[in-house]
């Protein structure tokens, strides 16, 4: 099987010809529901893929800048913060 046949697939993930409102947001749940279906294709637990994207939604929010715009920075600041709220 080729990469392109993998589950989560960028292709399985975004209709083609579909414009959307807000691309960046089409991506970003677009990416996060396919990086779903390869952890759950590996056989990790609901619990694990859940506070995985938790935390990665979470970053998202921190940031207010979606993923593949984050920098070393934006990690530095954000356990820079962590540690701040639990000391």
């Amino acid at each position: 099987m080729g990469r392109a046949g993998l589950e989560g697939a960028a292709h399985l993930e975004l209709v083609s010809g579909v414009a959307h409102i807000r691309p960046e947001d089409a991506m970003f749940e677009a990416m996060l529901h396919g990086w779903r279906a390869q952890q759950k294709s590996r056989g990790l637990h609901d619990d694990t893929v859940d506070d995985r994207e938790h935390l990665v939604r979470r970053f998202f929010e921190s940031t207010n800048e979606y993923p593949w715009r984050w920098t070393p920075s934006h990690a530095e600041e954000g356990t820079l913060a962590l540690t701040a709220e639990r000391h």
